[in-house]
């Protein structure tokens, strides 16, 4: 039976041609029986507090009726306090009742600043490689999005500064701190040049920092918005998120953003979804209250940083020869690469095979003709010191299969 018609639907410009997720397209592997899935970018679920979340549950069901109702939108203010106490420790003050505001997590708040900035005709940068669905959040709003080449050592800041002369952008999103996909983290010194230039250039400097409470190793480096000095603070937004540190499932971010920035942001997110869950919200803010979250996190920033070893000695000791990397001092992710002309993407189905999934590092870059084919993605949170072991000896033979050109059952989408 033959497909019926497509109506003639005249969708938005960023629309016309809807975006797959390279990353989603790998759950349906990832996700069998006895497959060791090293390619989600998920916190662990063992991990969850779920005891605490259900104490600070019931402590807000005591009072439920008041927190069904609709929340104000920038974010009920019990949270909206208890989130700029969090981000004070992280040195960045602000007012919560006119420079914060709670969103559906980091994603959202990016969203927003997106569209309260940006339309058809605008430039907007963002690193290369990302995480793909940063960059579609530049991109539906007509904008150009131009990439800058980052790596181990974040964003190329001369690359940066001579696109900025030329393209004028009206925002630059980063993640300075444990970056997806690279793991990489700004230093003090570049952190503050890129401060400066955002000054110069007057662009908004967003930076997404849902990992940065991650940190297992090395010094910690205030956020952007913790150093910007004088004019420098009218140029920079910070978001931040819940998923990482308590349960993807609360979706729960904030940003922090100069008033007027934030303000239309909160006009825009009544346009979006009125608001996120009073309930919820009350939840999280029950749960910071209650010393749970600061008892929380050093657990799962000690596990983390057990299975980021696990995996550094594994790939030492079972792909020294074939596999370069630089072991990352916090967050949920190892960038590495195959030695030589090999193929990431072409790998992967002997890997799929082997009952181990990565995510090629093309998917990570906005332009796949600059994008580096022999990287990838591992993410470490979710396996155990042993399955890390078992994966990267499970990796090691499917590159031995690929090399040997072994036939292989697994077809990926180009």
């Amino acid at each position: 039976m033959s497909s019926p018609p497509v109506p003639g639907y005249r969708f938005a410009a960023p629309f016309e041609i809807p975006a797959a997720s390279p990353i989603r397209s790998l759950v349906p592997y990832a996700n069998r029986p006895g497959t060791i899935s090293m390619a989600g970018g998920y916190p662990a679920t063992e991990l969850f507090d779920v005891e605490g979340l259900n104490a600070a549950s019931a402590k807000v069901g005591a009072r439920l009726a008041a927190c069904l109702q609709y929340s104000n939108i920038e974010g009920q203010a019990a949270l909206r306090a208890q989130l700029a106490r969090l981000s004070a420790e992280r040195g960045i003050q602000c007012d919560p009742d006119t420079e914060l505001a709670v969103t559906g997590g980091s994603q959202q708040s990016l969203a927003l600043l997106a569209r309260v900035m940006l339309q058809p005709g605008d430039a907007a940068i963002i690193e290369s490689p990302c995480f793909p669905n940063s960059r579609q959040a530049l991109r539906h709003t007509g904008a150009t999005v131009h990439a800058v080449p980052s790596g181990p050592d974040g964003i190329d800041l001369d690359a940066l500064e001579a696109l900025a002369a030329r393209v004028q952008p009206k925002l630059v999103s980063v993640v300075a701190t444990f970056s997806n996909p690279c793991g990489a983290t700004l230093s003090l010194a570049r952190r503050r040049r890129l401060l400066e230039l955002a000054a110069r250039y007057r662009f908004l400097l967003v930076e997404d920092d849902p990992y940065g409470e991650l940190r297992f190793e090395g010094e910690t480096v205030p956020p952007l918005a913790a150093l910007a000095e004088g004019e420098q603070r009218n140029w920079v937004a910070y978001i931040s998120s819940m998923s990482k540190t308590m349960a993807p499932a609360l979706r729960i971010g904030w940003m922090i953003a100069p008033a007027e920035v934030r303000r239309r942001c909160v006009g825009a997110k009544a346009a979006d979804d009125m608001a996120s869950s009073a309930w919820i919200q009350e939840i999280v803010a029950q749960y910071i209250e209650d010393g749970r979250y600061h008892a929380h996190v050093p657990r799962i920033r000690e596990a983390y940083a057990g299975r980021c070893d696990a995996l550094a000695r594994a790939l030492t000791e079972e792909l020294a020869d074939r596999v370069t990397f630089r072991k990352p001092q916090g967050g949920m992710f190892c960038w590495a690469r195959f030695n030589g002309d090999i193929d990431a993407g072409k790998v992967l189905p002997y890997a799929i095979e082997h009952e181990v999934v990565y995510v090629p590092g093309k998917a990570f870059y906005p332009d796949p003709a600059q994008a580096d084919v022999s990287a990838m993605r591992l993410s470490f949170a979710t396996m155990s010191a042993a399955e890390i072991r078992q994966g990267m000896v499970r990796l090691r033979a499917a590159l031995q299969a690929y090399a040997e050109g072994r036939p292989v059952s697994v077809t990926l989408p180009a």
